[in-house]
């Protein structure tokens, strides 16, 4: 069947998700908004801090966080991110999808459009979700998302999919802290359509059955089950029907988008090259993967990090430079920060090497990685992050939690809180005493060490003996993502990581 022929069954648009206080902090939903107005504020050297909001008051740069965080979901795994990066190329040339061409994707300013829009991305995420748990962890996490419309209404109806601990799981309500901008430049349709193979070994008969099939699903019944799912009906039912979610009961509006793009009707030549362009237009990563070696990851935990690590170094950028830590009692094994295309066959010999044995000097290598992440030579808006692999509780080494980075709690800053196994557990000064606090209440704010440049520390945590809280606080006091895995699912999870970066 010809493109053109297909008929689509249920509708979606894809817009900014961002946080309510947020949105009405840049005027929505009285002012037009887009992604003009994100490329504003990050561009701006202050971000958050002492923005004046729609309503004169400031933005809530402490609880927020200075920089804006814009999430955007890997093209080669995410339909998505696809959509939306088929999108920018046609905004770049001021043309529908259908109407771009080859030389458009190769034009000078388009791909300068396409790049300068890459450098607002904090890191990329692989899927749908890994980007809903971002948002479940809260606002210092993440401040917009790339998302369609029926996975915000899911998240608010309490059944999107989220990682929590070591499980993915159905994520609670959100109930009504999120809205969608629709954003001026354009909304991606996300068209779910059904169409006939057209092909000698379909039979007439198959294909009388498939249209009677694709008839039924237009019917008003199966259009209002879509609508309940959170789906545009594509038939014969208006968005106001009464099983419409598209309301502003769930941050949505049902009169909009006014300006629609529709990446269903590129070219295929068109898309290929735009697929092509990929490596050429993300933001180049700046990485240094620090894993635990101690003797508690012996078999399987050991065995599937070197799997996963295999399939990290040959799948990520070629453009990409990466270092490479080892650590148990104290740092074991380092490959400076390179190019991936020099560094590559050192690192995958290293992944071989690695033997388990010691204990867990966690922070001294987390240092360590931040210190050679920083000092490298690179493109000055290249993700600079050092992702930590452990099975673990720290035990071993000079460096303690307060030394990496700066907490608080009850907005109150930590006095003292070392992270370290069987020591004391984090205090506060309240009316003039000294209080201990649970460590589930504290926030990493800041990193200690004085870097020239913004680094992300990731952090996942392998088995049940991982301490995710250490994990929480270090990811949040650098904007960036922690997780636990099950050991079986390491190689799997660690893989993934190519798409971040």
């Amino acid at each position: 069947m010809a493109p053109e022929e297909a008929r689509n069954i249920a509708l979606t648009y894809i817009g900014i998700v961002t946080w309510r206080d947020m949105a009405e902090c840049l005027g929505w939903p009285n002012r037009e908004l887009g992604y003009a107005d994100i490329i504003a504020l990050r561009n701006s050297p202050n971000g958050w801090d002492g923005y004046i909001c729609a309503d004169g008051k400031k933005a809530l740069a402490g609880k927020w966080g200075k920089t804006p965080l814009l999430a955007f979901t890997d093209p080669k795994t995410s339909s998505t991110g696809r959509a939306v990066l088929i999108a920018l190329y046609a905004m770049a040339a001021g043309k529908q999808p259908e109407e771009l061409t080859v030389e458009d994707i190769h034009d000078e300013d388009i791909v300068d459009y396409v790049k300068d829009f890459q450098r607002l991305i904090d890191h990329y995420i692989i899927g749908t979700t890994v980007l809903t748990t971002k948002i479940y962890q809260g606002r210092r996490y993440g401040h917009f998302f790339l998302m369609p419309e029926d996975n915000q209404i899911h998240m608010i109806d309490g059944t999107a999919r989220a990682i929590v601990g070591l499980e993915t799981v159905t994520a609670p309500q959100i109930k009504k802290d999120v809205v969608t901008i629709y954003p001026k430049e354009g909304s991606m349709a996300r068209n779910n359509c059904a169409c006939i193979v057209n092909a000698d070994w379909v039979t007439p008969e198959q294909k009388e059955a498939a249209e009677q099939w694709i008839d039924y699903m237009l019917e008003d019944e199966q259009q209002r089950v879509f609508m309940e799912s959170g789906f545009r009906p594509t038939a014969d039912l208006t968005v106001n029907d009464r099983a419409s979610k598209i309301t502003s009961k769930y941050g949505l509006d049902s009169t909009k988008p006014t300006n629609i793009l529709d990446p269903s009707r590129i070219k295929p030549v068109v898309a290929a090259a735009i697929d092509s362009s990929w490596d050429d237009v993300k933001r180049p990563g700046i990485v240094t993967f620090v894993v635990d070696t101690s003797g508690s990851m012996l078999g399987t935990k050991l065995q599937q990090t070197k799997e996963g690590m295999d399939r990290v170094i040959d799948g990520m950028a070629a453009e990409n430079q990466v270092g490479f830590i080892t650590f148990s009692d104290e740092i074991n094994s380092l490959i400076p920060v390179a190019p991936l295309s020099d560094n590559q066959f050192l690192i995958s010999e290293e992944i071989h090497e690695m033997r388990e044995r010691g204990e867990t000097a966690l922070y001294d290598a987390i240092k360590k990685g931040i210190e050679m992440t920083d000092a490298v030579e690179g493109e000055e808006d290249a993700i600079r992050a050092v992702v930590v692999l452990t099975d673990g509780v720290a035990n071993k080494g000079l460096t303690q939690l307060d030394d990496l980075i700066e907490m608080e709690a009850a907005e109150r800053p930590i006095l003292r809180f070392s992270g370290m196994e069987d020591d004391s557990p984090p205090s506060i000064r309240r009316d003039g005493k000294i209080v201990v606090v649970d460590r589930e209440i504290v926030i990493g704010t800041s990193l200690v060490l004085d870097t020239v440049h913004e680094i992300q520390v990731f952090f996942i945590g392998i088995g049940e003996e991982a301490d995710l809280e250490i994990g929480r606080i270090i990811a949040k006091a650098t904007s960036a993502e922690f997780r636990g895995v099950r050991e079986d699912d390491l190689a799997k999870v660690i893989a993934e990581l190519e798409g971040y970066f």
